[in-house]
Protein backbone atom coordinates (compact mmCIF):
# COMPACT_ATOMS: atom_id res chain seq x y z
CA UNK A 1 0.00 0.00 0.00
CA UNK A 2 3.01 2.29 0.35
CA UNK A 3 4.15 4.17 -2.76
CA UNK A 4 7.78 4.82 -3.79
CA UNK A 5 7.02 8.55 -3.64
CA UNK A 6 6.99 8.59 0.16
CA UNK A 7 10.29 6.86 0.86
CA UNK A 8 12.22 7.98 -2.23
CA UNK A 9 11.12 11.62 -2.09
CA UNK A 10 10.51 12.23 1.62
CA UNK A 11 13.12 15.00 1.52
CA UNK A 12 11.15 16.81 -1.21
CA UNK A 13 7.65 16.27 0.21
CA UNK A 14 7.13 19.42 2.28
CA UNK A 15 8.53 21.76 -0.35
CA UNK A 16 6.23 20.39 -3.05
CA UNK A 17 3.07 19.31 -1.22
CA UNK A 18 0.97 22.21 -0.05
CA UNK A 19 -2.20 20.42 1.02
CA UNK A 20 -5.71 21.75 0.46
CA UNK A 21 -6.56 25.34 1.47
CA UNK A 22 -8.26 25.23 4.86
CA UNK A 23 -7.48 21.60 5.69
CA UNK A 24 -5.07 22.29 8.56
CA UNK A 25 -7.55 24.64 10.22
CA UNK A 26 -10.37 22.11 9.76
CA UNK A 27 -8.52 19.26 11.42
CA UNK A 28 -7.07 21.45 14.17
CA UNK A 29 -10.60 22.60 15.02
CA UNK A 30 -11.79 18.98 15.25
CA UNK A 31 -8.78 18.10 17.43
CA UNK A 32 -9.57 20.96 19.80
CA UNK A 33 -13.14 19.67 20.15
CA UNK A 34 -12.06 16.07 20.80
CA UNK A 35 -12.40 14.96 24.41
CA UNK A 36 -9.58 12.44 24.40
CA UNK A 37 -6.96 10.92 22.13
CA UNK A 38 -6.74 12.06 18.49
CA UNK A 39 -5.39 9.50 16.00
CA UNK A 40 -4.14 10.66 12.61
CA UNK A 41 -3.60 8.03 9.91
CA UNK A 42 -1.11 8.87 7.18
CA UNK A 43 0.54 11.45 9.44
CA UNK A 44 3.49 11.79 7.05
CA UNK A 45 5.80 14.69 7.86
CA UNK A 46 3.44 16.09 10.49
CA UNK A 47 1.91 18.86 8.37
CA UNK A 48 -1.39 18.46 10.24
CA UNK A 49 -0.40 16.39 13.30
CA UNK A 50 2.04 19.01 14.64
CA UNK A 51 -0.47 21.91 14.53
CA UNK A 52 -3.09 19.65 16.16
CA UNK A 53 -0.67 18.95 19.00
CA UNK A 54 0.17 22.66 19.21
CA UNK A 55 -3.54 23.32 19.75
CA UNK A 56 -3.36 21.25 22.96
CA UNK A 57 -4.67 17.91 21.68
CA UNK A 58 -3.04 14.59 22.49
CA UNK A 59 -2.18 13.09 19.12
CA UNK A 60 -1.05 9.67 17.96
CA UNK A 61 0.28 9.93 14.40
CA UNK A 62 0.60 6.72 12.37
CA UNK A 63 2.37 6.28 9.04
CA UNK A 64 3.98 3.46 7.05
CA UNK A 65 7.08 5.40 6.01
CA UNK A 66 9.96 5.78 8.50
CA UNK A 67 11.52 8.53 6.35
CA UNK A 68 8.38 10.65 6.60
CA UNK A 69 8.05 10.03 10.34
CA UNK A 70 11.68 11.08 10.91
CA UNK A 71 10.85 14.49 9.45
CA UNK A 72 7.67 14.70 11.54
CA UNK A 73 9.62 13.91 14.72
CA UNK A 74 12.10 16.68 13.95
CA UNK A 75 9.28 19.15 13.38
CA UNK A 76 7.53 18.06 16.58
CA UNK A 77 10.74 18.63 18.54
CA UNK A 78 11.21 22.06 16.97
CA UNK A 79 7.61 22.95 17.87
CA UNK A 80 8.05 21.67 21.42
CA UNK A 81 5.11 19.23 21.25
CA UNK A 82 6.83 15.85 21.68
CA UNK A 83 4.98 15.34 24.99
CA UNK A 84 1.61 15.59 23.19
CA UNK A 85 2.49 13.98 19.84
CA UNK A 86 3.53 10.33 19.56
CA UNK A 87 4.59 9.20 16.08
CA UNK A 88 4.67 5.50 15.28
CA UNK A 89 5.13 3.33 12.21
CA UNK A 90 1.98 1.42 11.35
CA UNK A 91 -0.60 0.41 8.75
CA UNK A 92 -3.98 2.13 8.62
CA UNK A 93 -5.60 -1.22 7.79
CA UNK A 94 -4.55 -2.87 11.03
CA UNK A 95 -3.48 -0.20 13.52
CA UNK A 96 -4.16 -0.46 17.23
CA UNK A 97 -4.43 2.27 19.86
CA UNK A 98 -3.36 2.33 23.52
CA UNK A 99 -6.79 3.67 24.54
CA UNK A 100 -10.10 4.34 22.77
CA UNK A 101 -9.82 7.47 20.62
CA UNK A 102 -12.17 10.43 20.62
CA UNK A 103 -11.27 11.27 17.03
CA UNK A 104 -9.65 9.43 14.12
CA UNK A 105 -8.64 11.45 11.06
CA UNK A 106 -7.36 10.52 7.60
CA UNK A 107 -6.37 13.87 6.08
CA UNK A 108 -5.19 14.81 2.60
CA UNK A 109 -6.82 11.94 0.70
CA UNK A 110 -4.63 9.30 2.35
CA UNK A 111 -7.61 6.93 2.38
CA UNK A 112 -7.21 6.65 -1.40
CA UNK A 113 -4.01 4.65 -0.94
CA UNK A 114 -6.31 1.70 -0.23
CA UNK A 115 -6.37 0.15 -3.69
CA UNK A 116 -8.90 -2.66 -3.08
CA UNK A 117 -12.30 -2.90 -1.43
CA UNK A 118 -10.83 -5.25 1.17
CA UNK A 119 -8.21 -2.64 2.06
CA UNK A 120 -10.80 0.13 2.22
CA UNK A 121 -13.03 -1.86 4.56
CA UNK A 122 -10.11 -3.03 6.69
CA UNK A 123 -9.11 0.60 7.25
CA UNK A 124 -12.61 1.77 8.13
CA UNK A 125 -13.19 -1.22 10.42
CA UNK A 126 -9.89 -0.51 12.20
CA UNK A 127 -11.04 3.10 12.67
CA UNK A 128 -14.35 1.93 14.09
CA UNK A 129 -12.62 -0.40 16.57
CA UNK A 130 -10.31 2.41 17.67
CA UNK A 131 -13.08 4.87 18.58
CA UNK A 132 -14.65 5.37 21.98
CA UNK A 133 -18.48 5.47 22.18
CA UNK A 134 -19.56 8.68 20.50
CA UNK A 135 -16.19 9.08 18.81
CA UNK A 136 -15.78 10.60 15.38
CA UNK A 137 -14.01 9.76 12.12
CA UNK A 138 -13.12 12.55 9.70
CA UNK A 139 -11.41 12.23 6.32
CA UNK A 140 -11.23 13.92 2.95
CA UNK A 141 -11.01 12.46 -0.53
CA UNK A 142 -11.10 13.77 -4.08
CA UNK A 143 -14.40 14.43 -5.78
CA UNK A 144 -13.61 12.40 -8.94
CA UNK A 145 -13.62 14.64 -12.00
CA UNK A 146 -14.76 12.62 -15.02
CA UNK A 147 -13.61 15.26 -17.51
CA UNK A 148 -10.15 15.27 -15.96
CA UNK A 149 -9.95 11.48 -16.09
CA UNK A 150 -10.97 11.51 -19.74
CA UNK A 151 -8.25 14.07 -20.40
CA UNK A 152 -5.61 11.81 -18.83
CA UNK A 153 -6.83 8.81 -20.82
CA UNK A 154 -6.54 10.81 -24.04
CA UNK A 155 -2.86 11.65 -23.55
CA UNK A 156 -0.02 9.54 -24.89
CA UNK A 157 2.59 7.77 -22.77
CA UNK A 158 5.14 10.46 -23.66
CA UNK A 159 3.00 13.36 -22.40
CA UNK A 160 4.48 15.17 -19.40
CA UNK A 161 3.29 18.45 -17.87
CA UNK A 162 4.04 20.56 -14.78
CA UNK A 163 3.05 18.65 -11.66
CA UNK A 164 -0.39 19.77 -10.48
CA UNK A 165 -1.09 21.80 -13.62
CA UNK A 166 -4.34 19.85 -14.23
CA UNK A 167 -5.69 21.32 -10.95
CA UNK A 168 -4.34 24.79 -11.46
CA UNK A 169 -1.77 24.25 -8.70
CA UNK A 170 1.57 25.99 -8.59
CA UNK A 171 4.05 23.16 -9.23
CA UNK A 172 7.39 22.68 -7.59
CA UNK A 173 10.09 24.13 -9.81
CA UNK A 174 11.03 21.66 -12.54
CA UNK A 175 8.56 18.98 -11.42
CA UNK A 176 6.77 17.18 -14.25
CA UNK A 177 4.06 14.51 -14.13
CA UNK A 178 2.47 11.90 -16.36
CA UNK A 179 -1.04 10.73 -15.41
CA UNK A 180 -2.74 7.45 -16.22
CA UNK A 181 -6.23 6.34 -15.22
CA UNK A 182 -7.74 2.84 -15.41
CA UNK A 183 -11.53 3.22 -15.13
CA UNK A 184 -12.24 -0.46 -14.49
CA UNK A 185 -10.08 -0.31 -11.36
CA UNK A 186 -10.71 3.40 -10.56
CA UNK A 187 -6.94 3.71 -10.07
CA UNK A 188 -4.90 6.76 -10.99
CA UNK A 189 -1.14 6.40 -11.40
CA UNK A 190 0.95 9.56 -11.31
CA UNK A 191 4.55 9.36 -12.45
CA UNK A 192 6.65 12.29 -11.28
CA UNK A 193 10.09 13.43 -12.39
CA UNK A 194 12.52 16.27 -11.69
CA UNK A 195 16.11 16.84 -12.77
CA UNK A 196 18.76 16.46 -10.10
CA UNK A 197 21.88 18.60 -9.73
CA UNK A 198 23.62 16.58 -12.43
CA UNK A 199 20.77 17.13 -14.89
CA UNK A 200 19.51 13.53 -14.68
CA UNK A 201 15.84 12.75 -14.20
CA UNK A 202 14.88 11.65 -10.70
CA UNK A 203 11.61 9.68 -10.97
CA UNK A 204 8.98 8.19 -8.69
CA UNK A 205 5.27 7.31 -8.74
CA UNK A 206 2.10 7.30 -6.67
CA UNK A 207 -1.17 5.37 -7.05
CA UNK A 208 -4.63 6.26 -5.74
CA UNK A 209 -7.98 4.53 -6.02
CA UNK A 210 -10.72 7.11 -6.50
CA UNK A 211 -13.95 6.76 -4.55
CA UNK A 212 -17.28 8.24 -5.59
CA UNK A 213 -19.68 9.77 -3.10
CA UNK A 214 -22.23 7.00 -2.69
CA UNK A 215 -19.54 4.34 -2.89
CA UNK A 216 -17.84 6.05 0.06
CA UNK A 217 -21.06 6.28 2.02
CA UNK A 218 -21.69 2.58 1.39
CA UNK A 219 -18.21 1.66 2.62
CA UNK A 220 -18.75 3.72 5.78
CA UNK A 221 -22.09 2.04 6.43
CA UNK A 222 -20.56 -1.43 5.99
CA UNK A 223 -17.91 -0.52 8.58
CA UNK A 224 -20.54 0.60 11.10
CA UNK A 225 -20.50 4.36 10.56
CA UNK A 226 -23.29 6.86 10.02
CA UNK A 227 -22.54 9.95 7.95
CA UNK A 228 -22.80 12.98 10.19
CA UNK A 229 -21.91 15.66 7.67
CA UNK A 230 -20.82 15.91 4.05
CA UNK A 231 -18.95 18.93 2.70
CA UNK A 232 -18.03 20.02 -0.80
CA UNK A 233 -14.78 21.45 0.50
CA UNK A 234 -13.15 22.91 3.60
CA UNK A 235 -14.99 26.21 3.27
CA UNK A 236 -18.65 25.28 2.71
CA UNK A 237 -20.86 22.31 3.69
CA UNK A 238 -22.66 20.16 1.17
CA UNK A 239 -26.39 20.74 1.40
CA UNK A 240 -29.60 19.45 -0.15
CA UNK A 241 -29.97 22.81 -1.89
CA UNK A 242 -26.73 22.38 -3.80
CA UNK A 243 -26.42 18.75 -4.89
CA UNK A 244 -24.15 19.78 -7.74
CA UNK A 245 -21.43 20.68 -5.27
CA UNK A 246 -20.57 16.99 -5.01
CA UNK A 247 -21.44 15.81 -8.47
CA UNK A 248 -19.24 18.01 -10.58
CA UNK A 249 -17.85 21.26 -9.26
CA UNK A 250 -14.14 21.48 -10.01
CA UNK A 251 -13.87 24.35 -7.55
CA UNK A 252 -14.93 22.07 -4.69
CA UNK A 253 -12.98 18.83 -5.21
CA UNK A 254 -13.28 17.44 -1.69
CA UNK A 255 -15.93 15.57 0.24
CA UNK A 256 -15.69 15.58 4.04
CA UNK A 257 -17.24 13.75 6.98
CA UNK A 258 -18.84 10.67 8.86
CA UNK A 259 -19.98 9.68 12.37
CA UNK A 260 -19.82 6.17 13.80
CA UNK A 261 -22.90 4.15 14.63
CA UNK A 262 -22.71 1.87 17.68
CA UNK A 263 -19.15 2.79 18.65
CA UNK A 264 -18.73 6.26 17.28
CA UNK A 265 -19.50 8.53 14.42
CA UNK A 266 -17.70 9.96 11.51
CA UNK A 267 -17.57 12.53 8.81
CA UNK A 268 -15.89 12.53 5.48
CA UNK A 269 -14.87 15.18 3.00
Amino acid sequence: MSDPYYHEWADLYDANTRGVPGDVEFYVDLARQADGLVVELGAGTGRIAVPCAESGARVLGIDLEPAMLAIARRKAAEAGVTSRLELVEGDMRSFEVPEPAALVTIPFRSFLHNLTTDDQLATLEACHRALQPGGRLALNVFNPDLALMARWMGKGSDHWEPFGAWQGAAPGEGFQAHQEYVPSAQISTTQVRVRDGAGKWRKTSIRLRYVHRFEMEHLLARAGFQVEVLHGGFTAPHSARDRRRWSGSRADPEVLGARGASRGSGSYL
